[in-house]
């Protein structure tokens, strides 16, 4: 792996997409969540007005795309000072794409995904009532998020004994579990948005830090980790700021300069 300071104007020439993950890249990391009843609470950190500025300003030069695990409801609020033209969304790990006006599912479930999935949400919420160390479920429409004080074995349990096929993850965090097929995940959801954009992947950026980030950063033609030590990719990223600031001022730099 290579610093990002290494990156180059060559190197860019032919990028068309850049490609950002949210938590701990764009947006400090953290969601405090509680669920009683029909209650539901969530707090989660601000765009920073820096980042909107720079978001803003590399849009003049590429198609600039939110790719997250988060709701499309969530990112349309958080982002919705990008929106619309050279920017968009990718939401709930690749299975929606907002974009000029347009909410588009990227593809669609088979029936032994939507009943399996059925079956899995049924049994984490008896774990989400019996077990202290659950917080509450994050609102989407497909990807199911379990947010935890810490790791729950049992999670993995119930998504091994619903799914023999093997066809779903379930991805731990550090704060939240994450259920899906695997064939919905951010690279795909990447890959979607180039063909709506007639753009060839490999003239894309991709940042992340996460499990669930893998698959587009090895999708991405140029992938950036802004955690080395968990997340492989071709640059990292280091230091305590927001990685996927540091990666607009590069970008920046290197388009103005």
């Amino acid at each position: 792996m290579l610093p990002l300071d290494q990156l180059t104007k060559e190197k860019i020439k032919d990028v068309k997409i850049v490609c950002f993950d949210v938590d701990g890249v764009t947006i400090k990391r953290g969601t405090e969540i509680e669920e009683k009843g029909t209650q539901l609470k969530i707090k989660t950190s601000p765009l920073e007005d820096n980042i909107l500025e720079k978001l803003l300003r590399l849009k003049k030069y590429f198609h600039v795309t939110i790719n997250s695990g988060r709701s499309s409801l969530y990112l349309t609020k958080v982002f919705q000072d990008i929106l619309w033209g050279n920017a968009s969304l990718i939401a709930e790990i690749g299975i929606f794409i907002v974009h000029n006006g347009k909410l588009i599912q990227t593809e669609i479930f088979n029936d032994y995904e939507l009943e399996t999935m059925h079956k899995i949400t049924v049994d984490l919420q008896k774990i989400a009532v019996t077990n202290p160390q659950a917080r509450g479920f994050e609102p989407k429409q497909f990807l199911i998020t379990l947010h935890a004080f810490q790791a729950i074995p049992d999670v993995d349990e119930v998504v091994k004994k619903h799914d023999p096929k093997g066809e779903f993850y379930c991805w731990w965090n550090g704060e939240a579990y994450d259920v899906a097929p695997k064939r919905f995940n951010k690279g795909a959801g990447l890959n979607s948005l180039c063909k709506i954009l007639n753009v060839n992947i490999s003239d894309t950026i991709a940042v992340g830090n996460g499990i669930n980030d893998k698959d587009m950063i090895d999708a991405a033609g140029i992938g950036i980790t802004t955690d080395k030590a968990h997340l492989q990719a071709e640059y990292f990223i280091e230091g305590e700021h927001l990685g996927g600031e540091y990666l607009m001022d590069k970008l920046l730099q290197l388009k103005e300069s």
